[in-house]
Order: structure tokens, then C-alpha cells, then sequence
């Protein structure tokens, strides 16, 4: 029997493959140029955004998993996925840097083939931000003529993100978060409590049993550190590129990046820092 045709288990080489498997011809047949004439830094721009996309992908299927730990009170494998959540932001906060090889003369050549398109438009982008605890019902008017995105997003926004099943397994383990915090609108953006600052303030003074919750909240300081790293390269590419322009889409560019900023997921985890409450 010849290579091509030898058995491993029940997989026959000449049925599956690497192209097959990962559907490579598909893949690769997806990068379509729009400017005329063909500019070369098109390729490159579309490749980093498409490959963005597969990453958020990605984010979003290990938040779920994450998201099923928290509900089991499983903090080890908790742990587990955000190791793996950090490495990938590491990734794309490197990737995004390529960006930086274009002058703004090379993005400028094909930057009208782009028409309106703008990263309002990443549906998954919103995805993680609602996930993990951002929601903002503005961003809907950016999906209305796309109804199964909406759908996606509107979805996103009404389950209780990450920072809700945190507070929830906080109570589950027998810390004293208040209930009108438990079954608020999660549809509406969160709204900081004194009352959990306390109990995570306590958590971090007197460990004790409970270290473990302490190292889950350093990890989500991470994450939330990463994502905050993730959107300064972003302005800095941007303003590398751009300047002070528009966006495109009509976006307000740099200047509405920068208003993101200041946003955290995990509002509590960090006011602990504060003089008043750190001792």
C-alpha cells in the first residue's frame, strides 16, 4: 500500500488533510482586493483584520467556557482559561503593532476601497466587551441593518457577563453581595456598589480559605490591563496612520478611542486600590 492510501485508525490521508481540515483553499480565497488599481498594502490590511476576527473568535468561545467555571464555582479552571485569554491579547496587541508599517501615504492609496466600513461593525469586538461587562445599548444603531448580529449583540447584553457570575459565586461561597446588585437589569451598564468593594476589600485583607478568589481577582486585573494595553496601541496605530482624521465610517477616529479608555470590566477589583479602602 502505497503512502497516500495507508489507514491510521479509521482516517484515509487521501480523505482528510491539512487543507481539508482547516479548509485552507476557503480560507485563503477570502482576502478580496477593492481598490483600483490593485494596491499592495490592500493584502496586508485585510489579512491582520480578518485574522483579528478569528482571535475574537476565539476570546469569545474560551469567555463562554470561562463563563461555565464560574458557574460551577470552579476557580482552578478558571484560572485555566484567563491564562490562556492573556496569552491571546498578548498576540493581538503584538499583531496590531504591524499596523505600523504602513505610512500613511501606503494606507491612504486604498484607504477609500474601505467605503464605510468601520470597526463599530465587529460584531464579536462588541461581543467581548458586553461579555465581560461593557454595555453600551449605543452600539446597537451600528448592526440594525444586519439583524443577526443584532441578535448576537442584544443576546450578549441581556445574559449577566463575567463580572456578574463573579459577584454570584461570590455570594454562592457565603460573602454578603447585595441583591439588588444579583438580579439588576444586566441589559444596563454596571454601576459600582460600595457594598462589593467592601467584600472584595475583605477578601484581600484576610485571605484566609479564599486565596484562590485573591488570585482570580489579580487575573482579571490582568485581563483588564491587557484589554486597556490592546486599545493604547490601537490609538497609537491610529494616530500613526491617520492623525487626527476621521475614521472611517465617519468615526470620530483617535479621539473616540481614547474616550474608551478609561473604561474597566471589573470596576470593584480595582477601587480597592483606592487610599479609602487599602489600609
Amino acid at each position: 500500500m502505497s503512502e497516500r492510501h495507508q489507514d491510521y485508525g479509521n482516517l484515509q490521508i487521501d480523505e482528510l488533510n491539512y487543507n481539508s481540515y482547516l479548509n485552507i483553499p476557503e480560507l485563503t480565497s477570502l482576502q478580496q482586493l477593492r481598490s483600483e488599481p490593485r494596491h499592495h498594502d490592500e493584502m496586508f490590511f485585510i489579512v491582520i483584520h480578518q485574522s483579528f476576527e478569528l482571535w475574537f473568535k476565539e476570546v469569545l468561545h474560551e469567555i463562554d467556557l470561562l463563563a461555565k467555571h464560574l458557574d460551577e464555582g470552579n476557580v482552578s479552571r478558571v484560572l485555566k482559561v484567563l491564562k490562556r485569554i492573556h496569552a491571546i491579547l498578548t498576540c493581538l496587541t503584538q499583531q496590531i503593532q504591524l499596523l505600523g508599517t504602513l505610512t500613511p501615504k501606503e494606507f491612504s492609496g486604498f484607504r477609500e476601497a474601505l467605503g464605510t466600513g468601520s470597526g463599530f461593525q465587529s460584531v464579536q469586538f462588541r461581543e467581548i466587551e458586553f461579555a465581560l461587562g461593557l454595555r453600551d445599548a449605543w452600539f446597537f444603531q451600528f448592526f440594525k441593518s444586519h439583524p443577526d448580529e443584532l441578535a448576537r449583540l442584544q443576546a450578549r447584553c441581556e445574559q449577566p457577563s463575567v463580572y456578574d457570575k463573579l459577584l454570584k459565586t461570590l455570594k454562592n461561597i457565603g460573602h454578603d453581595i447585595p441583591d439588588e446588585v444579583l438580579n439588576r437589569d444586566f441589559a444596563e451598564p454596571y454601576v459600582m456598589n460600595d457594598k462589593v468593594v467592601e467584600v472584595i476589600n475583605d477578601i484581600y485583607d484576610a485571605p484566609q480559605e479564599n486565596y484562590h478568589m485573591v488570585l482570580l481577582f489579580e487575573a482579571l486585573i490582568d485581563l483588564d490591563t491587557m484589554w486597556s494595553n490592546w486599545r493604547s496601541v490601537h490609538i497609537l496605530m491610529v494616530s500613526r496612520t491617520i492623525g487626527a482624521k476621521k475614521g472611517t465610517g465617519g468615526s470620530a477616529g483617535a479621539d473616540f478611542l481614547e474616550s474608551r479608555l478609561p473604561l474597566r470590566f471589573f470596576p470593584e477589583i480595582w477601587e480597592v486600590r483606592n487610599s479609602e479602602w487599602t489600609k
